[in-house]
């Protein structure tokens, strides 16, 4: 395990704030599917959601590097909206939805290249295989890493398990961590905590968490 990820243990992103998305007088923790405009869009746009999070805050938090992937306000609802609309042209569901880690991956480097922000992604996948899986500590030093440095992660979960107030066949976004891997979860507007111990040890269908940074 990495020193700094043993010594913290638990980590969050710096500016949550940011994802706070003021639509009137409410607050959406994160965009939301349901804003799309196209029925198809709501019932599979998870992925370019989740994606449209982690490049706003990208462009909302690193200025000089990323500046140029959004000159909008993504935490207004109308320009967060923009976004994901652009978004979608990228990281662009098929039949299954975004059901693969290289589908959303993809998508973000290419929104990135063309917006002239050359992109990287982390990316730790879980197997469906259980005896394929990485083990709770690879997911923890994953995830503390990422937060510690200031990096929203995007989950896709292909399968809950018996993670209870977590969606099958979803992609949400991870902004915390704690040592026993209890998350903050924003999704469809709201912010939760899971369980990614439990939810690793009882999926059936695995996944996978990617962060986003400049190149």
């Amino acid at each position: 395990m990495d020193v700094r990820t043993q010594a913290l243990r638990e980590a969050s992103i710096r500016y949550p704030e940011r994802l706070h998305i003021h639509k009137g007088r409410s607050i959406s923790y994160g965009a939301h599917q349901v804003w799309y405009p196209g029925w198809i869009q709501r019932m599979s746009g998870c992925g370019p959601t989740a994606a449209s999070n982690l490049l706003w805050y990208l462009a909302a938090t690193r200025p000089e590097e990323c500046s140029g992937l959004y000159d909008g306000d993504g935490t207004s609802y109308a320009g967060m909206l923009r976004l994901m609309e652009e978004v979608w042209s990228y990281v662009k569901p098929g039949l299954r939805g975004v059901d693969r880690a290289s589908v959303f991956i993809d998508g973000a480097i290419g929104f990135g290249v063309k917006h002239e922000v050359p992109l990287k992604a982390r990316l730790l996948e879980v197997p469906a295989e259980e005896k394929m899986r990485p083990g709770m500590e690879t997911v923890l030093e994953f995830l503390i890493s990422a937060f510690s440095d200031n990096l929203p992660v995007a989950f896709l979960n292909l399968s809950n398990g018996a993670v209870r107030n977590l969606d099958n066949w979803h992609w949400v976004t991870l902004v915390s961590a704690d040592k026993d891997l209890k998350a903050q979860m924003y999704d469809q507007g709201r912010k939760q905590f899971i369980d990614v111990k439990l939810w690793l040890s009882t999926t059936v269908g695995g996944g996978a968490f990617i962060a986003l940074e400049p190149l």
